[in-house]
């Protein structure tokens, strides 16, 4: 069930598979421990398979786990994490996680960031008969406690993780997964995920990725968002002059393109169906991207 939310949500999910019996081959210990930091949500203890949607229990039923991740895709996030130097060196097998965590919101943020390595296409036959296995957790950095960040309103700040794969883990199945997460059992038991990203590891092979990120060049406030009828994209920051702006569907079809004036730009939601879109604004050698959410 998880790969069919993998695939149904291509690059909007970033999934991690804990094994948590430590009989088993796949069995992480960082894994288990982190599974064991949740609240025990089932009569007072812990039974898998469970899931876990941005830090909130969503139980064992598989037939609904779709739905709450859909339900939760359409919620917008003022967190945006975005790589600004992540590399990885195929010869020694080590890297380093450079990760630039930007809080659009008007409260500070208080948060961990999770990073985890994770490996797909894994052979074992397991109790329930599942004989492949992806998303599997073979790391967390430097724990499953994740390195604490404090982020003011507005502001950002980035985070650099060192990271090593082990001999037998192989390089084309494997993904860095990230996510800024709430240490902080909330009162309805759930430890909320603000932001995720994910990315294979043979991606991050270059020197530096040369993408500027919007903190500190270029910030973009979409209001209302979810929005029925259109919205409004207010730019500001040391790129936010001359911009243009593109909404894509997730499939990747481009649906409209339009520059701002004076800083600011409309989007008239006409004719486009309800769902979930993404945006990306140029400016000069800055840019910056988001969700935009349509309902009806």
């Amino acid at each position: 069930m998880l790969d069919q939310i993998s695939r149904d949500y291509a690059g909007w999910v970033a999934p991690i598979e804990w094994h948590t019996v430590s009989s088993y081959p796949l069995y992480n210990a960082e894994g288990n421990a982190k599974w064991y930091a949740y609240p025990p949500p089932y009569q007072g203890g812990y039974a898998t398979p469970w899931l876990w949607v941005d830090g909130r229990s969503r139980g064992y039923i598989y037939s609904s786990w779709g739905g709450y991740v859909s339900n939760q895709i359409l919620i917008p996030s003022d967190v945006r994490l975005s790589h600004v130097g992540t590399s990885y060196d195929p010869a020694t097998r080590t890297g380093e996680v450079v990760l630039e965590c930007l809080n659009g919101g008007s409260t500070e943020i208080n948060a961990a960031l999770q990073v985890v390595i994770t490996e797909d296409s894994l052979h074992y036959t397991g109790p329930n008969g599942d004989p492949i296995h992806n998303h599997v957790c073979r790391d967390y950095v430097p724990d499953q406690n994740g390195t604490s960040v404090t982020i003011p309103a507005g502001a950002a700040d980035t985070v650099t993780v060192a990271y090593s794969l082990q001999p037998s883990w192989v390089e084309e199945y494997v993904k860095i997964v990230t996510y800024l997460q709430n240490m902080t059992t909330q009162p309805d038991s759930s430890k909320p995920c603000y932001q995720g990203a994910i990315g294979g590891v043979l991606s991050f092979t270059g020197v530096e990725e040369t993408k500027l990120l919007a903190a500190r060049d270029l910030r973009v406030q979409v209001s209302p968002n979810p929005c029925r009828t259109g919205c409004e994209f207010a730019l500001s920051g040391a790129a936010a002059h001359g911009a243009r702006i593109t909404v894509y569907a997730p499939d990747g079809r481009l649906v409209s393109s339009f520059e701002t004036a004076a800083n600011k730009a409309t989007w008239n939601r006409a004719g486009i169906p309800r769902g979930i879109y993404l945006y990306r604004v140029n400016a000069g050698t800055a840019t910056a991207e988001g969700k935009l959410v349509v309902t009806d």
